[in-house]
């Protein structure tokens, strides 16, 4: 018998401790870049991910499968970074990968890696540009989620994300083909 039944401070059941740590792992990457867009350095980008881990936790035993486990974790994630305290600057560390179809010729080839991380910076220093919203479109766009996704995660319909991600392209397309400053 459960002695901790029917207490708001209860545990998580073990099994579904398990499945907390799997989902955190398999989704570790998503919750660095949330992070990277979301906080200015990298001490900010830690008290975040921690916040987000925290958050995770405590909304895990109340998440009763109505939406995926990536789309809530996402949804879970986002509301804490819109949530926490941050600056606007440009973010210092890196977190896509180099093979990632954010670059578009799908090849790393050591001649190009050697402007890569200038490209990332100018792309995190545009997405760092735009609202909320449109930051968190384009991490699910790179993280090659549907418009079904993104708008259960947002609240939008898939014809809405379309529209919004189409003009978050555009934008950031424009900014990215302007000369460095």
């Amino acid at each position: 018998m459960n002695k901790f039944r029917g207490c708001a401070t209860a545990r998580v059941m073990p099994d579904r401790d398990d499945e907390f740590v799997q989902l955190v792992r398999e989704n570790d990457v998503r919750l660095r870049k949330i992070c990277r867009v979301y906080a200015d350095n990298t001490e900010a980008q830690r008290d975040l991910y921690q916040d987000i881990l925290v958050e995770l936790w405590r909304s895990f035993s109340s998440f009763e499968r109505d939406a995926q486990p990536g789309t809530w974790l996402y949804r879970v994630a986002l509301n804490t970074a819109l949530s926490h305290d941050r600056s606007r600057a440009v973010r210092n560390e890196a977190t896509l990968d180099a093979d990632h179809p954010v670059w578009t010729d799908g090849v790393s080839r050591p001649d190009k890696r050697l402007d890569r991380d200038e490209k990332l910076d100018r792309l995190y220093a545009a997405i760092d540009r735009l609202d909320d919203v449109d930051k968190a479109l384009v991490m699910m766009y790179l993280d090659e989620k549907s418009y079904r996704e993104m708008g259960d995660v947002l609240g939008l319909s898939e014809s809405h994300v379309g529209v919004k991600l189409h003009r978050v392209k555009n934008k950031l397309a424009s900014w990215l083909e302007a000369p460095p400053a």
